[in-house]
This record gives C-alpha cells, structure tokens and sequence, in this order.
C-alpha cells in the first residue's frame, strides 16, 4: 500500500504546520476560560479536521496492490467430430470412440494433480463453455467439420487471463477446416500434448476425392464435371462413377481401379435444361468391404442461367488490336459474340448490321468510330446506350477520337477535350480504388502484375471525366506515374459503362517466355468487364440471401439480409417471415432476426439433405414491404468421410513442435512424467493493483464532518460561542 499526491508531498509538511498552527491560535485562550485538558481535546479535534481538509486539496491517491495465487490450467481439447466415428474401421463406431476417449482421460488425474483441468469439446469452433468435469458419454460425434488449428487459438484466447500451463489434444488429427494447425503448434505458449482417437491403419476405401466444375452454366450449353476417385486397397476392381439429378442417373462412365493406393479420374458432362439453381450428385460403386460408405457419393450446384452473354463487337477496322479483343472475348464459353468490323462507308465485313441491338447485352467499340463510320450505326449504338445497354470502349490506332461525341453522353465514361493525334507508351498502373474494384479483382492475382504487362500506346488526347466516373488505372511513363486516366468506369442509375483508353492490346497476347505466367490475365480481365457491365442492379426493398448456395450435411444453414423502404432508407423495425420447403413439401418456417441499420440474419441450423425453397416477407405492422425468393442445396455429410482413419503422424508433430509429446496407448508413463514436470512449480502469483482517488471517498469526508459536529458539541457544552 501506498499514498501518492497530485502535488508536492513538501506540501503535506506545510498543511500539518499550518493545522497545527490553526488549532493552538484559536484554543491559547478561550472565553470562558477552560481547563488546559479540555482546550487540547478541542485543538485536537480542530487540528484533524483542518489537516485532512488540506490533505484533499492536496489530491491524494491512495494504491493497493493485491497478491493471489493462481493454480495451474490445463486444457484438454476433444474432438467431438463426426470422423472419429471411424475409429474402429465402421461406420457407426460412436460407442468405441467413446470408450478410447476414456481410456485416455483415466490418465489426467494422475498427471496434474494439483491443476485446474478444463475440458473442452470442439468441431469447427470451439462450444460455448469449458467445463470442470466431463463425461465421454455426452459425445455425438456430429460435428460436420474439423479445425484444430482455430480450437488451439481459440484456447489460448479464452484462457488468456487464466494460469494455462498446458492442453491436451484429442483427435484423430483429421482436420478439413482452417490451416495447418502445426504453424499454430510452432508458436504456441504452452505445450501441447496429443492423444490420438482412430486406426491409423490404412483400411480398403474408395471416395470421392474431389468434383470440379463451373459455378455458373448456361442452359442447352454443355458442362464439364470432372471427379477424382480416391482408391485404396481397391486395386482390380470396376466402379461406375455417375452423375445424377433429382435421383435419375444423367451420365456415368465405367473405370477400373489400378493397383495400389491411387487417385483416377472419371470425366462426365451435363447439359442443363432449365435455368436456376441445380444441384447434382456425384456416386461411386459401394463395396461390402470398405471402412465406410458415406464418402461414396458427393452433391454440387451448380446456377444455370438462361442464355450466354450476348456481346455485339464493333470496330472501326481492321487490325491486330481487334484480333485479340475477338479472341479474348470468344475464349470465354459464357460469352457469345457477334462481330462487325468496318470494310468502307456503309459495308461491314460480316454483313448488314442489325437494325436493333435490343437483343445484345453489351455493345464493345475496339476502336468504333474510326475515319470511315456511318451515321445510322452512330446512332442505334446512341440509342441502345440510352435504353440502358452497357458499351465498352476500347481505344485503338484507327479510332477517330474527334467523332467520339457523335455518340450519345451517356455511352461512354469519358470525353474528349484537346484532341492530339500522337501516342506515347504507357505502363498499365492501378489505382486504389482500382485494387478494390471488382473488375480488377483476378483470384489469386499479384496487384503488381499488371505493371508488369506490355505498355500500351496512349493518347495525348486530354481526357475529360464526369463527376461519377472512377479512375480504375493510370499511366506510368518512364517510370514516373502520371494522373491521367487509362481505365475509366461509371455507374449512373441503372447504366453501366467502362473505357480502355489504351492502343495495343495485342501485345497482351504476345508475352515473352519471362511473363508467361500472366497469360490468363488479358482473358481474366475482359471476362470481369463484361461482367460488371452486365450484372443487374439491385434496388429491391426486401434482399434476402442464404450465406452459400450449397450447404455440407450438418452444417448450419444461415441467411442474411437487408430491409428498405420506398426511398431506399433502411428499415430497422420490419419483421421479416421466411419459409423453407424441402421438395417432398415439408415446410420450416423462421423468424428472421435484427440487428440493426436493417439488417436480418438467421440461423436455421441443420437441415436433411436436399434442395430447399425459400420465400420471404418483410412486414412493418399491416404494411407490406416486399418479399424475395430463392433456392439452396444441403449436401451429403461427406466432408469428415473424405479420410477415414486417424493422422498419427500430425498429432505426433503438433505435439513435438510445441514441446509436448504423445500419448502412447500401450505407454503411457512417458505422457504423465511429462506432464507432471510441465505443471511443476507452475502456481502463479498473480499482482493486482487498485488506485482509488481518496477526494472521492466517502469515508474521510465522515470523519472531517464528524470532527468539526464533535468540536462544535464540546464547545457548545462548555459555553463557548
């Protein structure tokens, strides 16, 4: 304990004279004259009451610091997933797990005697609380996904402000969610140790290892599914890999399983016919033998729209920069272009152009309007653009930037001011707003890579942009970037439109062996233009979304939204109904949930398998605000199927790195020595420090008040005025 002061502690010497002072000038002599006993009660009570007055002014804090002993933790983590179920080679194994868990837990009372020992229980996250007792019984084991990595962070999080000294992993060490828990393990604080629950022999399985294809299909257009078969111990026998829909058999191929552990590939193709979202499943040849049955099989949606994106391609004329904006475009299967390039006034090469662009979804000019341009094309192209039609315009030597105004305002995101006729190369450079924008997002791509592209030839023209426009990319000459526009896109009310003010994009398509590997960069980059020029605007009242179009089995299904009014306010207070209908008709309805500036969410746990409707209401009282619809699929529990048996190897890792060890089944000494040396001295003196400002305590203002009520009795009593 101590007593500190927001001024001069010389100061306190100074009150206790001047207190002192106080009290015998005024109690020397008194009328009537009193006794020299009573006179020092009363100086004394004087002296008190004057000191501690002097000692609040001088603001005194008063420190207390508190020492406790905190007994140490230990952690045990248990993996209450659904692959430990394969512990003993079968599909509903619940019960050996269960028993194995407890053989290991039997072990922890004589390893940390003298800890605080909390137990645990983890899927993907960790649950809600830790408890002081545990009972191996009151695991499922359905939990539908595995993150080691996120429940030995999550620990340390939670037990931040306890004595952790150490945690226990118990798993098979099979985790399919989150990263590899051995870069946590190689940080960790405390040691962990593992135990692991599972065969880790390698038993005859075969699984569906993965499906790639297209997220988004057309209708009529054929859909490439490729599947990868897992095999082992399988060697010799025939399987059937098909592709189903609603429970009929689409297409399938026959394979036989060479020998050894090995990985084939089946590849199928649908062509679906109805556009929405669909979902397919994927089934491989069960055999009696297998450690399970539940990876046999796998589902995917897949969204099917109703047609490709209709491109109508228009240049000015002939040349390499036209070439390859047509390759580029024609590469993507979603796109489907149709091209007209110039020949002489009033002949295009492929024929008559169309009388009305009202059936295309987007209008590219690679270069359009050049030296010859015909006025009836300038203007349906000005009148698409009004009706709404997004345009791309590309720059290229054969344009006529002085007839670029022929076409309507609104057609394009610049406009040219002085107009100059000379070029000067130019390095693509982005720009923040650039590296935020989704035309520019390539998955997976280096925001540095676009510099290192091929420059293009850019245009002295000076450019001049409307207040809504957005600078995508910029230009660097020689190294020295410079402000002037290179990329250009708008967004006004319902019309979208983007610029390329930049010759020679053949040289895009013309990489040296050194920048080979941004080759798909070019078709990445157009295939997102065209796709934001597309994408609709959303201005419904009532957006409703499910968080995933597919759901594993188990797994939580959750929506999210967002409630407006008729000015596009946000509506905190609606109450927004939705209802779920599997397809045999079976209906969950739900009550979605606020939490503020108008938005909803909801949790509606986990559904059977299957694809699901979903309409929704949004009511604030009798008024109704408006409603949304959709589609989902819950898939197959396969996730925790995908690698049956247990990872030794990885539980024996994570232990090592973090300066654990693992828990032998037939040797477990080693485990309790170490354990125990680990808690050993480990109780921890914990210093806890309070400052309390004393001006504010109640307790000396009493006694102040006290003293000068018990001097005023005294002098009273004594006839004193």
């Amino acid at each position: 304990m101590s007593l500190s002061f927001g001024m001069s502690p010389w100061l306190l010497a100074v009150s206790l004279l001047a207190a002192g002072a106080g009290a015998v000038w005024l109690y020397r002599h008194t009328m009537p004259v009193l006794p020299w006993r009573k006179r020092i009660v009363l100086g004394a009570l004087r002296f008190f009451a004057l000191f501690f007055i002097l000692l609040l002014l001088l603001e005194p804090v008063l420190r207390l610091v508190r020492h406790a002993e905190k007994e140490p933790v230990v952690a045990v983590l248990i993996d209450d997933s659904a692959s430990l179920r394969l512990a003993s080679g079968a599909d509903t194994s619940l019960t050996v797990a269960q028993a194995r868990i407890r053989d290991i837990l039997k072990h922890i009372p004589a390893a940390a005697r003298d800890a605080d020992v909390r137990y645990i229980r983890f899927g993907s996250d960790l649950d809600a609380g830790d408890l002081s007792r545990f009972e191996p019984d009151s695991l499922g084991l359905n939990a539908f996904r595995t993150n080691i990595a996120q429940a030995l962070a999550s620990t340390e999080e939670r037990l931040q402000d306890d004595n952790l000294r150490a945690v226990l992993l118990v798993s098979d060490g099979r985790y399919n969610t989150g990263r590899n828990p051995l870069y946590v393990s190689e940080r960790y604080p405390v040691p962990v140790f593992t135990a692991v629950v599972g065969d880790t022999l390698r038993r005859q399985d075969i699984r569906v290892q993965r499906v790639l294809t297209n997220e988004v299909a057309y209708v009529g257009a054929e859909l490439p599914v490729e599947v990868s078969i897992r095999a082992e111990g399988m060697g010799g026998h025939r399987i059937t890999v098909s592709l189903a829909a609603d429970g009929e058999t689409i297409t399938s191929q026959n394979l036989e399983i060479p020998l050894g552990n090995t990985e084939i590939v089946a590849d199928l193709s649908v062509a679906p016919e109805v556009e929405g979202l669909q979902r397919y499943t994927v089934t491989v040849t069960e055999f009696p033998d297998e450690v399970t049955h539940r990876n046999n099989r796998e589902s995917l949606a897949v969204r099917v729209l109703s047609s490709k994106r209709r491109i109508l391609l228009v240049a000015a004329a002939p040349g390499p920069d036209v070439a390859a904006i047509r390759r580029l475009l024609e590469r993507d299967t979603a796109f489907e272009v149709s091209a007209f390039v110039q020949k002489s006034e009033n002949v295009f090469y492929e024929g008559a152009f169309p009388v009305s662009l009202a059936d295309f979804d987007v209008i590219v000019l690679a270069g359009y309007p050049g030296r010859i341009s015909d006025e009836p094309v300038l203007r349906r192209i000005g009148e698409a653009a009004r009706e709404g039609i997004p345009v791309f315009f590309l720059l290229t030597s054969g344009t006529s930037i002085a007839q670029l105004g022929t076409i309507a305002a609104d057609a394009l995101p610049v406009a040219a001011g002085r107009v100059r006729e000379d070029f000067m190369e130019a390095t693509f450079r982005t720009t923040p707003a650039g590296n935020r924008h989704p035309v520019m997002h390539i998955p997976g791509g280096d925001p540095e890579a676009w510099s290192a592209l091929p420059p293009l030839e850019y245009s002295r023209t000076q450019w001049m942009l409307p207040p809504d426009a957005r600078v995508l990319a910029t230009v660097s000459v020689r190294g020295i970037d410079l402000p002037e526009p290179l990329l250009v896109v708008r967004r006004r009310a319902q019309h979208r439109t983007a610029a390329l003010l930049g010759a020679g994009t053949w040289r895009w398509q013309n990489l040296p062996g050194d920048l080979s590997h941004l080759e798909q960069l070019p078709a990445e980059f157009f295939a997102n233009i065209i796709q934001w020029l597309t994408a609709l605007e959303d201005d419904r009242p009532v957006r409703i979304y499910p968080v995933r179009d597919v759901f594993g089995g188990g797994e939580s299904v959750q929506f999210s939204g967002q409630v407006y009014d008729e000015s596009l306010n946000p509506v905190p207070d609606a109450s927004v109904e939705i209802r779920l209908v599997s397809l045999d008709g079976v209906e969950f309805p739900y009550l979605m949930h606020a939490i503020g500036s108008g938005r909803y969410t909801l949790d509606a746990g986990a559904l059977p398998e299957g694809a699901y409707t979903w309409t929704a209401e949004a009511y604030r009282g009798d008024e109704v605000l408006g409603s949304d619809r959709g589609v989902f699929v819950v898939g197959s529990l396969t996730l925790e199927y995908r690698e049956p048996g247990a990872d030794a190897t990885l539980m024996r890792q994570i232990a090592q790195r973090s300066g654990g060890i693992l828990l032998e089944e037939n040797r477990p000494e080693p485990f309790i020595e170490a354990l125990s040396a680990s808690l050993e001295g480990a109780s921890d003196t914990i210093s806890q420090t309070t400052e309390e400002d004393l001006r504010k305590h109640p307790v000396l203002l009493v006694l102040i008040i006290a003293l000068l009520a018990a001097e005023w009795f005294f002098r009273k009593r004594n006839g004193m005025v």
